[in-house]
């Protein structure tokens, strides 16, 4: 993901974290200040009430503002209140003046009147508007000829406010400090799917193709995006392991393919050098040569045709699938070998019914495999063939009586070209069984081996029961 884009919404978030914070402290910093101005405004109402008092007793209310305020003055030092005295002739102010800010008001005198100017600027207009719009408001009353006058001071009202201005600011500080944090963790949170997915693709891009899944999370907001990503690398590594397979496959087919090529190809150009050079006792070595050449390219075709129908088996091309009766297949296939070889004892004992769905062409190749087998590498034993199934199952079984095989042999008898140390002079090619195994993996079905040495050899072929729907409604064998 680029910078840009991480620093604007990083901004943003900051923005919006850091004014909710900022909102936080002016809410609270308001709602403390209304507190302060209703304090106030009940200690206005206190002052008024002590200051009739004071006034009505001693001999009653006092002729004048001037002895009123002689009385008041033994009386009030209030930093906070300033109580003026009005009568037809002058006006008197009784306060007490702050020793820690002397220069916020002047005194002057004027027909012995006492007057306070506070000082015109934006901070006490603002702290002295905002006491306004919270409530802040005098009180009056009249004792006797005067009018009695009690207000907040102005000047203790600005000191005050003054003291918690920069705890104010410290809050504010820290309001716009946390939503920067929380804006740049909450945006490498939400983006964190978006970086590495961006990582990821780099990596692809620079040439490391190996793909890695990247965790996701049920409750994150670009969760679609991990899993569209995780999907597309699944995508990856099964196209990967299809290439890999199929390269694989190619390296097998031309290194297989070269092996079992070679002894013809070598044989035929033998015999061609012979020919080129005239080196013939007899017509009848010529024929021999022509016949031998003729056997040997009839085994080259043989291989190759092997070869790729083991290809296109294992990669399940071909014929598709379709629902047969195996236990008319499987009659169809030994019958007529038994009928072909007259000298052998070949038992059949098929239960009739079995159905499933499997390439008929593929599993006629197996079966006439696992059978031709038997005949050639067990030459005087019967053969016991024999099919049976259940409501899953059918089990078609190829056993012989022969010297059977090790376990070693057991192993690797399904591997292209493998013939054990005993049947080399047995003609083939070693591509029968593997043919025979991918035709009945490609039906859904196995392929095993039991075998002792000295006991014969049972090939198991197991395929599953295709079930078809009868008039009730119930699913039985077909």
């Amino acid at each position: 993901m680029s910078a840009s884009l991480e620093r604007r919404l990083t901004i943003i978030s900051a923005v919006v974290i850091g004014g909710g914070f900022v909102a936080i402290v002016i809410a609270f910093t308001l709602f403390a200040f209304s507190t302060y101005v209703s304090t106030l405004n009940r200690d206005v109402l206190d002052t008024i009430v002590d200051v009739q008092t004071v006034l009505q007793g001693a001999g009653g209310p006092p002729s004048d503002a001037r002895v009123a305020a002689r009385r008041l003055s033994a009386h009030f030092f209030s930093e906070q209140m300033r109580i003026s005295l009005l009568d037809q002739r002058r006006r008197v102010e009784i306060y007490r003046r702050s020793a820690t800010m002397p220069y916020v008001f002047s005194i002057t005198g004027r027909n012995d009147a006492v007057r306070v100017y506070p000082i015109d600027t934006f901070p006490t207009r603002t702290a002295l508007a905002l006491a306004t719009f919270f409530g802040l408001s005098a009180q009056r009353t009249t004792v006797g000829p005067l009018l009695v006058v009690v207000r907040v001071q102005e000047t203790a009202l600005v000191r005050d406010v003054a003291q918690l201005l920069p705890m104010l600011c410290f809050a504010l500080v820290c309001a716009v400090m946390l939503g920067i944090l929380l804006g740049r963790v909450l945006v490498l949170q939400a983006l964190r799917p978006l970086n590495d997915v961006t990582g990821a693709l780099e990596r692809f891009a620079a040439g490391d193709l190996t793909p890695r899944a990247i965790p996701a999370h049920a409750d994150h907001q670009l969760q679609d995006l991990t899993r569209a990503y995780n999907g597309a690398i699944a995508q990856v590594q099964r196209a990967f392991a299809e290439r890999d397979e199929a390269h694989e496959s190619m390296r097998q087919f031309m290194s297989d393919a070269g092996h079992q090529l070679r002894t013809p190809l070598t044989v035929i150009r033998g015999f061609i050098g012979v020919l080129l050079r005239g080196d013939l006792r007899s017509p009848a070595d010529r024929a021999g040569i022509l016949t031998t050449m003729n056997a040997q390219c009839m085994l080259m075709g043989s291989l190759i045709e092997k070869l790729i129908l083991l290809d296109v088996w294992q990669h399940e091309r071909g014929t598709q699938p379709e629902v047969v009766d195996v236990s008319q297949l499987v009659e169809d296939v030994v019958m007529p070998m038994a009928e072909a070889s007259p000298a052998r004892t070949v038992e059949l004992d098929v239960r009739p019914g079995a159905m499933a769905r499997i390439d008929p062409i593929g599993c006629s190749h197996a079966l006439t495999n696992l059978v031709d087998n038997a005949i050639k590498y067990a030459p005087e034993s019967p053969i016991e063939v024999a099919l049976d199934y259940d409501d899953r199952y059918i089990r078609i079984s190829v056993t012989d009586h022969g010297t059977g095989m090790s376990d070693a042999e057991a192993l690797h008898i399904f591997d292209r070209f493998y013939r054990g140390p005993l049947r080399r002079d047995v003609p083939g090619s070693g591509l029968g069984l593997p043919i025979a195994r991918s035709a009945i993996e490609r039906a859904g079905g196995t392929l095993v081996v039991e075998s002792t040495p000295g006991s014969g050899a049972r090939f198991i072929i197991r395929l599953p029961v295709a079930h078809v729907p009868t008039l009730n409604g119930a699913r039985v064998p077909a």
